[in-house]
């Protein structure tokens, strides 16, 4: 009579703690007022209000909502090093990011191919998680010694050329509008209000056309790499010969593997080849015959 109860009880845990985690994900739908012309938006921080893409945004600006914010983002100040890209996440809140993932070295991205390089890297705590900020490319951790905090670390990138010359060309867009010609952010309220008033960019309606401009130059450091140890150093002097009259046995070294060897470039590493390790081998077989000989001459 007790296994029933028993299996109740603990389906019944079970129930209860699939449902507290089932209702502890649900995004409540709490009641807001937007202003006409936004659309309602939900999330786990609560709801908010989403203003429409503006059309007001001067050249080299390019317009950007970020939650209830709709803003003219400002070019970069230079373009991002190889392998980044210039993103925003708010008015104030720009960055040089790494650009999307690649899978292998050589595949085919978007105006580009997937590269294996080197950037000063910030891991950053949020509330939530650690993220990676980029802060440059870098060959070694002395490439970074100007950015605290950073480590010089790969990392599989697309090194996409058509973002880095967009860059360069909002740049040079930009560089005769006065501060007063950019508008202000828009923040749509929750509270209801007024609607935007901005010109809206409509679907299929195309930005202002950029100058064209040459892709910058490559920006990556040209700190020389550390020089690499040459193949032959650490290895065991060959021994000599025995003499005629030496009947001792000579103890013959075994060939061994050389250890990987870095190239000066942080967090790479160079293996010996395989023809390496076949002249090794050739060369203990000979000897080991030379020394059989001898000892036969010898008796």
């Amino acid at each position: 009579m007790r296994r029933p109860l028993t299996m109740a009880l603990a389906l019944g845990f079970s129930a209860a703690s699939w449902t507290t985690t089932a209702f502890a994900d649900v995004i409540h739908d709490m009641p807001i007022s937007c202003p006409r012309g936004t659309e309602k938006h939900q999330s786990h921080n609560g709801p908010y209000c989403v203003p429409p893409m503006r059309a007001d945004c001067p050249a080299g600006y390019v317009p950007k909502v970020r939650h209830s914010t709709s803003y003219c983002e400002a070019p970069p100040p230079a373009p991002c090093p190889k392998g980044l890209h210039w993103d925003s996440d708010g008015p104030d809140k720009a960055s040089c990011g790494l650009n999307y993932s690649c899978d292998k070295v050589g595949d085919a991205c978007d105006n580009g191919q997937c590269e294996r390089l080197s950037f000063c890297i910030e891991h950053r705590p949020t509330h939530r998680h650690i993220i990676q900020v980029a802060h440059g490319t870098c060959r070694t951790q002395a490439d970074c010694a100007g950015t605290p905090g950073t480590t010089c670390e790969k990392r599989l990138t697309c090194t996409n050329s058509a973002s880095r010359k967009n860059e360069a060309a909002r740049i040079e867009a930009a560089k005769n509008v006065p501060a007063s010609a950019v508008p202000a952010p828009y923040v749509a309220s929750p509270m209801g209000g007024d609607p935007p008033r901005y010109r809206i960019l409509k679907d299929g309606q195309s930005l202002p056309a950029l100058p064209d401009v040459p892709e910058p130059p490559d920006d990556t450091p040209n700190t020389p790499p550390a020089p690499e140890t040459p193949e032959d150093a650490g290895t065991a002097p060959t021994p000599a010969d025995p003499g005629p009259g030496d009947t001792k046995p000579v103890d013959v070294p075994q060939a061994s593997p050389q250890p990987p060897k870095s190239g000066g470039c942080a967090g790479c590493e160079v293996g010996g080849s395989d023809d390496d390790m076949v002249g090794w081998a050739a060369l203990m077989c000979l000897l080991g015959v030379g020394i059989a000989l001898r000892r036969k001459g010898g008796g």
